[in-house]
């Protein structure tokens, strides 16, 4: 169907332009998409200005098309495409990638009255900033459009948002992250803006961080292994005449540890940390054939990522094999010289970046600043045309490739459908990450006719639960900050606690504040209280101490006091000091960030779903409760963080220099009980072969379950310190009550290596051979010997 642009152009009458037809006669050779994409490519390259290059280089947010005043520089929201702008921002500085910020969401595109920000809404936008792009410039070259869809496409209020990274961790099921990617490119690609900046690969080093949900886990084998599999979902959308869509693996390198848990804050990283275990977790992406890769916003080891040659042509590009597109963060090239005063100004800053290896600056303003700085640099010799060459090469490839040329517009008209689309995907994503914590005498599940009262801050706060990433940077309308929330009514549909509560028990009631939840709970049998965190998104979630808020604390210590069974439940983006709530009956980490998230809670509850979600980080110890640490029950610390699973051997005997968490990685209880047996291991392998590690596991429980196995490696001895025990792999088994399995788990030898030699060195990592063991259990119930050769 021909789907009417702005002017009245169709998207037919776009495919059949006189630069279409040339491609007959053989007159412009890029536009034949019989053509191999190389050669449309080099015929493209050949025919280009320099300027319209350069253009190929930048990023420019979306605001700037559609400010209204004419001078196109505006922020925030927006608006329908001006022309004056279009025609400045892609005919006279030829940009070629736009950008919809973390606050920018389009308004009615219908002049019918519509809400606005929906998937049509979406979709006009792109078509209408599309085909004037294309029609207008001299090679019409289609432009490529970006978004932060992070879990789930966030933007269109509609939309069903996914369990934030972090509680897709928690499921230890790459098929969940597949499966999240898919429908979010799905919507993606039936919008046009198929260049997502998901997923994050950082590690979950630092609770204090707030971005940290958007990381998968705090381990590089789960995180490479589900981020892997969250891009080869992405990327399967398109194809057959519609757009593809390309995943951005980010921050390269090292982006979540700062010195002190702040955002954008310098990282001190000793290089064999960086390469042993933050690289392979951006390896699992990269090695799905992610096509994109946007650098770190800070500074590493002295040195802005952006214009650090070592990360991004040492490692990336030689020793990683990328490929790709590399972009800069929201600004970046130009902090190189505002920030950082590595450089006098814009020109300098580009020019260290460039020749680092930033194929595309995200600006994200002032599209004619960029063009007379890389043209200066061209000019003086500080950017050598080659390089120039090779970062357009790249990005033409991947417009190519996701069918920009031959299939650039889309049909709106199914935008809506496309976007909304999902919610049962997005429904058992949230059940496998619900992690059952504590289960005091089996109080859960308790019977669906059970008398209940349900409070709490998080208990019917849609806003609060789906988190940041979602509508707008900050979240949903009435997410508690003073900027960058979204549209005020555009609320995310979906389930809070309380109604997925009360449609499965009609016996539920709802109590809005302390004094009601404790008067309730005289008559009840239970009560549910959901706390936890509010929406919040990068540096305004940074947090020195995570934890309940008093209010908070008070409310669980006056239900707890009614004697009355209490189910606590947490709705955070990390681990939070939990003071009382660490003594209740029970205790759920639901995580943040999807739709569904209160019908899964009630599911676990209720005991429709017996709950298999594992930590997929530390939980570190809180000085307030009473019990304090997992390991001893001694009082630790307050703010006894960072603390992560593989910290290295220590000398010390303070308190907590130890690994002792109130929860440890990979902890998570269920409502049926297993064992594991008879593990054996390859006994001898090369290092660069394949470890299969063979194990039983039978469910000794009275209910169906899923039970989630880490295996884990020992090495004896090790001329480079490593950890104790290494996650190496792991599986997922479903069982019946009494039903035994035996499954192999293989993992490749790789996941071992270090960089050898001594403090200094930035060797590329390889694996010592020697003695090895095979673990089962944390500390190991079951050992298996194999030996590197």
């Amino acid at each position: 169907m021909a789907i009417v642009l702005a002017g009245g152009m169709s998207a037919l009458a776009l495919t059949n332009s006189p630069a279409h037809a040339t491609a007959a006669s053989g007159e412009a050779a890029y536009l034949n998409p019989q053509l191999p994409i190389q050669a449309r490519v080099s015929n493209l390259l050949g025919k280009m200005t320099l300027p319209e290059k350069i253009g190929q280089m930048v990023q420019i947010e979306a605001t700037q098309v559609t400010d209204t005043s004419n001078t196109c520089t505006s922020q925030g929201g927006f608006n329908l495409p001006n022309p004056v702008c279009e025609q400045k921002i892609f005919v006279t500085n030829n940009v070629g990638s736009i950008l919809a910020g973390g606050t920018d969401v389009p308004l009615d595109t219908t002049g019918k009255g519509g809400t606005g920000n929906t998937g049509l809404d979406w979709a006009n936008e792109y078509n209408t900033m599309q085909s004037y792009a294309i029609s207008h410039s001299r090679l019409h070259i289609p432009v490529i459009f970006g978004v932060d869809a992070v879990h789930g496409f966030g933007h269109p209020w509609q939309a069903p948002l996914f369990p934030q990274s972090i509680g897709i961790g928690a499921t230890w099921d790459p098929s969940v992250a597949e499966a999240g990617g898919a429908v979010t490119g799905q919507a993606l690609a039936a919008t046009g803006w198929n260049w997502d900046f998901a997923p994050v690969q950082d590690l979950a080093r630092d609770n204090r961080w707030g971005r940290y949900y958007e990381t998968w886990a705090e381990e590089p084998v789960l995180a490479a292994a589900l981020g892997g599999a969250n891009v080869t979902g992405l990327q399967s959308a398109g194809g057959h005449g519609s757009l593809g869509v390309t995943a951005t693996v980010k921050h390269f390198a090292g982006y979540s540890e700062s010195i002190n848990g702040h955002d954008r804050v310098q990282a001190e990283l000793p290089l064999r940390y960086l390469q042993d275990l933050f690289l392979p977790s951006y390896a699992g992406a990269i090695d799905a054939n992610a096509g994109t890769v946007m650098v770190d916003s800070g500074s590493v080891n002295g040195i802005p990522a952006t214009a650090s040659h070592y990360l991004l042509t040492t490692l990336l590009r030689n020793r990683m094999g990328f490929k790709g597109v590399v972009i800069s963060d929201y600004g970046d090239v130009g902090a190189i010289a505002t920030t950082y005063h590595m450089a006098a100004d814009l020109a300098g800053a580009a020019a260290l970046a460039i020749n680092a290896g930033v194929d595309v600056a995200m600006l994200p303003f002032n599209a004619e600043q960029w063009q007379a700085a890389v043209q200066q640099d061209v000019a003086n010799g500080s950017i050598p045309m080659w390089r120039i060459n090779q970062a357009v090469s790249r990005v033409l490839t991947l417009k190519f490739s996701l069918g920009l040329f031959d299939h650039p517009m889309v049909d709106a008209t199914k935008a809506d459908a496309a976007v909304t689309a999902g919610r049962d995907v997005t429904l058992k994503a949230a059940q496998e990450s619900i992690t059952l914590l504590r289960n005091q005498g089996n109080v859960l599940p308790l019977s669906p006719s059970a008398k209940i009262v349900v409070t709490g801050p998080n208990a019917d706060n849609m806003a609060w639960q789906v988190g940041g990433w979602s509508v707008s940077w900050q979240g949903p309308f009435t997410s508690g900050h003073v900027c960058c929330e979204g549209p005020p009514g555009q609320i995310p549909p979906g389930t809070t606690v309380r109604a997925g509560l009360q449609k499965a028990d009609p016996n539920v009631v709802f109590a809005a504040d302390q004094a009601t939840a404790v008067a309730d709970a005289a008559s009840a049998d239970a009560v549910v209280v959901a706390v936890g965190e509010k929406a919040y998104a990068e540096g305004l979630g940074d947090n020195p101490a995570p934890q309940l808020t008093p209010d908070q604390k008070t409310l669980v210590s006056a239900l707890e006091a009614t004697g009355k069974p209490v189910i606590v439940v947490v709705i955070a983006g990390r681990p939070l000091g939990l003071g009382p709530a660490e003594q209740a009956n029970a205790i759920l980490m639901a995580y943040q960030g999807s739709t569904e998230a209160g019908q899964a809670v009630a599911d676990v509850i209720f005991g429709t779903v017996n709950p298999s979600g594992k930590l997929p980080v530390t939980w570190p110890s809180d000085a307030a409760a009473p019990g304090g640490d997992f390991n001893t029950g001694a009082p630790s610390p307050l703010g006894d963080q960072p603390k992560v699973f593989d910290q290295l051997p220590y000398t010390g005997s303070g308190p907590g220099s130890g690994y002792n968490p109130l929860y440890p990685f990979g902890y998570g209880l269920s409502y049926s009980t297993f064992t594991t047996s008879a593990l054996s291991a390859t006994p001898s392998v090369s290092r660069h072969g394949m470890v299969t590690a063979t194990f039983t596991v039978t469910n000794t429980g009275s209910r169906a379950g899923t039970d989630i196995v880490p295996v884990y490696v020992h090495q004896p001895v090790s001329l480079v310190t490593v950890p104790d025990q290494r996650l190496a792999a792991f599986t997922r088994v479903t069982l019946n009550p009494g039903q035994s399995k035996t499954v192999s788990v293989t993992f490749p030898v790789s996941v071992l290596a270090v960089t050898p030699g001594d403090i200094e060195s930035d060797s590329p990592p390889q694996v010592e051979t020697g003695a090895y063991q095979a673990q089962l259990g944390t500390p190991a119930t079951l050992t298996a010997d194999f030996t590197v050769h």
